[in-house]
């Protein structure tokens, strides 16, 4: 999957695609949305039974989990930004990804060197993610 011209997200699960290997974007969301399930539907990573600990790989799932989707706002920003123009849904689109920034920073589970393909935007809706002070 393409985040732009200097961008390729390939996809690797550990199972079926062991290796990275790259694919179109429909086949990307739709292997990372059906991991994503996996994972958060599987209660020894996320227990749902009151005073069961997480586990100890908790923090680091996430973030792997929320890099990936970060991945999907790269894609639909740099190759479909005209139709959500189109759709009249940027303001919905931009606040999403600004919620989904502001959380990954507060908690820390995002890089911001994962955050350079969307670093001007990211500049303008939520400058303090990047640590610039408006």
């Amino acid at each position: 999957m393409s985040g732009g011209p200097r961008y390729e997200y390939r996809w690797c699960d550990g199972v079926k695609y062991k290796k990275p290997t790259s694919l179109n974007a429909p086949s990307y969301i739709t292997l990372l949305m059906e991991w994503v399930e996996t994972i958060i539907n599987d209660e020894a990573i996320f227990p749902v039974q009151v005073g069961t600990p997480f586990p100890k790989n908790f923090r680091s799932t996430c973030k792997k989990l929320l890099s990936r989707l970060y991945r999907v706002f790269v894609h639909v920003y740099v190759h479909h930004f005209d139709r959500i123009i189109d759709l009249q849904a940027e303001p919905h689109v931009n606040m999403c990804y600004k919620h989904f920034c502001y959380f990954c920073h507060e908690f820390d589970l995002l890089k911001r060197e994962e955050m350079a393909p969307l670093y001007e935007m990211t500049n303008r809706l939520c400058p303090e993610v990047l640590g610039v002070v408006k």
